[in-house]
């Protein structure tokens, strides 16, 4: 993973970005269906912040293995 799409910024350098924490799994808590995860080393969702640039907070969904990024939006908001 070497850039990330930022919903307002467009693809941008990975370095522009801080990852923040790996979201755990929780079943049945109140965010369970935006928050949940497994414990599948290919499939991780993870909080990232556009700090270098317009500082929004984005909910990544990606591959950790490969770097690929499956899905991404900003914290709260639809997928990009």
């Amino acid at each position: 993973m070497t850039h990330l799409r930022c919903p307002f910024c467009g693809v941008r350098p990975v370095e522009e970005f801080s990852f923040h924490k790996t979201l755990p799994n929780v079943a049945g808590g109140p965010f369970a269906d935006t928050f949940l995860r497994s414990d599948d080393p290919q499939d991780s969702h993870e909080h990232w912040q556009h700090r270098l640039g317009c500082r929004a907070w984005l909910l990544t969904r990606r591959n950790p293995s490969t770097g690929e990024v499956l899905e991404l939006r900003l914290l709260g908001g639809a997928a990009s």
